[in-house]
């Protein structure tokens, strides 16, 4: 065990991928243990793709592409904007909210992080928000992709644990809106004393509300018709998984006029 962990601590010095460090230190205790069959090593390593829940991660990432090059992600920043406007610290008001919306269709709050940093960010700093300020609620946001379902941390959850998915997905709905709510009013304290002021000077109408929201229907509807598949007689693991990817195609079908085909062949 000695010679596995002097073996793993030198490969992450000199700069090897945590995965790759695990798996070659891995394989070395199997070759230096005769006693186990190194063939436990393979069986091992097939049998970790062979989870259909685990199927699940692999699609909601690529269910963000289709996200973004469908169009829907900037639908989604529109509604947004136009229920935060009005709002003090208008740009930080949309990152939490954006982030309660994707939580529905992506599920990784990693890559939600990732995304709002390069579309909100630069757009933060041109208004005068400091980089420490942006960078700390496009992070602390995406905690609420999280835990609002679809979560890919719920997935691996039950997936491990032997739980119920359904059960933890409809468990997630209310503290992820809890975590927007508190959020959403730190921001707002934050951004008084910081002078970052509302970009519009009074709410939306319900006419604008009502257009951003028909927009963005499919992906607000999704998370609704995921939990109830989940938890009802008519869909089960592993039949839901394909759905986020589904959505996102149907949205640019029926909504998206922006959409073409080259788009959705460059994935």
């Amino acid at each position: 065990m000695l010679l596995v962990l002097i073996i793993f601590l030198g490969l992450l010095a000199f700069g090897m991928p945590v995965a790759f460090s695990i798996g070659i230190s891995g394989v070395t205790y199997f070759l230096t243990t005769p006693d186990i069959p190194f063939s436990i090593v393979v069986q091992r390593v097939v049998a970790s793709t062979q989870s259909f829940t685990l199927l699940a991660i692999p699609l909601f990432i690529f269910a963000g592409n289709l996200m973004n090059n469908t169009g829907i992600t900037k639908k989604l920043i529109r509604l947004s904007d136009v229920l935060t406007g009005h709002m003090y610290g208008n740009l930080a008001q949309i990152s939490v909210v954006l982030s309660t919306l994707m939580g529905g269709v992506s599920g990784s709050a990693t890559a939600d992080a990732a995304m709002e940093t390069r579309i909100l960010g630069p757009e933060m700093l041109r208004k005068g928000y400091s980089r420490g300020y942006s960078a700390a609620i496009n992070g602390l946001s995406a905690l609420i992709t999280a835990t609002i379902p679809p979560s890919m941390g719920l997935i691996i959850y039950g997936s491990v644990g032997e739980v119920s998915v359904g059960r933890l997905f409809a468990a997630g709905i209310v503290p992820g809106f809890l975590m927007m709510a508190a959020l959403m009013l730190a921001v707002s304290i934050s951004a008084r004393k910081r002078g970052y002021l509302p970009a519009k000077a009074k709410p939306a109408s319900l006419k604008e509300i009502f257009i951003a929201f028909k927009e963005s229907f499919w992906a607000l509807i999704f998370p609704v018709i995921l939990i109830v598949g989940y938890v009802s007689v008519f869909l089960h693991l592993p039949k839901p998984v394909p759905l986020p990817q589904f959505m996102p195609f149907l949205s640019a079908r029926l909504y998206i006029k922006n959409s073409h085909g080259s788009h959705l062949c460059g994935l």
